[in-house]
C-alpha cells in the first residue's frame, strides 16, 4: 500500500517535469499553441522565421513556421484538462487530440523536449547569421555575442555585409555583422 502511493508520488512529480504530445493539422500547429498558451496552459512548439516574396514583387516577407507541423508538446501535469478541452464538441481553440501509443499517453521528457529546443536555437541563430547589416566607418561598434562580449572597436571597413573589419585598440579583425551592435541610445519614449 505504501509503496503504490510512493509510486503514484513519483509519477506525479514526474508527470509536472515531462511533456505529453498534442496532434494537430498542419496549419493549426501555431494556432493551436497560441490559442492553449492564452488559456492558461504550458504548452510550446519549435517555430522558426522562413522568408518569402509578397505577392508579384521582389519584397520579402518573414513568417513564422512550425519545424515539426502537426505536434505540439504540452506539459503533462495537465493532460486531463487538455483531454476534457478536446473532447468538447465547440471550443474556442483549433481542433486538436492527444497522442496515445498502446492505450497509454507517453511522456517525452524534459531533456528530449530540450533537443528540439536546440534545433529552434540553431534555426534563429541561422537566420540572424544570415542577415546583412551595414555600418558607418569610423562608426563605434560593441562585440554583443561569443568570447569577445562587451569589446568596443571603431569600424575601419565595411565589407559585404555579413562581415565588418573593426579596430580594437590594437587589433583589426574581421567580425561578423550579426555579433556587433552599435552605442545608439534609443529616442523613443519607453511607455509606463
Amino acid at each position: 500500500m505504501v509503496m503504490a502511493q510512493d509510486q503514484e508520488q513519483v509519477m506525479a512529480d514526474r508527470r509536472g517535469h515531462d511533456w505529453c504530445i498534442l496532434r494537430t493539422g498542419a496549419s493549426r500547429t501555431l494556432a493551436l499553441a497560441a490559442s492553449l498558451s492564452a488559456a492558461g496552459f504550458d504548452v510550446w512548439t519549435p517555430t522558426e522565421t522562413r522568408s518569402r516574396r509578397k505577392g508579384r514583387s521582389r519584397e520579402r516577407v518573414d513568417y513564422a513556421a512550425p519545424i515539426m507541423p502537426t505536434f505540439v508538446f504540452a506539459r503533462a501535469a495537465h493532460v486531463a484538462d487538455l483531454a476534457a478541452v478536446a473532447s468538447l464538441p465547440f471550443t474556442a481553440h483549433p481542433g486538436f487530440s492527444i497522442f496515445r501509443h498502446l492505450g497509454r499517453v507517453p511522456l517525452v521528457s524534459e531533456a528530449e523536449v530540450a533537443g528540439a529546443r536546440r534545433i529552434e536555437d540553431r534555426c534563429k541563430r541561422a537566420a540572424v547569421m544570415g542577415q546583412r547589416r551595414t555600418f558607418a566607418i569610423g562608426q563605434s561598434v560593441r562585440v554583443t555575442e561569443g568570447a569577445a562580449t562587451g569589446l568596443i572597436g571603431e569600424v575601419v571597413a565595411d565589407g559585404d555585409g555579413k562581415y565588418i573589419l573593426v579596430a580594437f585598440d590594437r587589433v583589426t579583425l574581421k567580425i561578423g555583422a550579426w555579433l556587433l551592435g552599435t552605442e545608439a541610445v534609443q529616442e523613443t519614449p519607453i511607455a509606463a
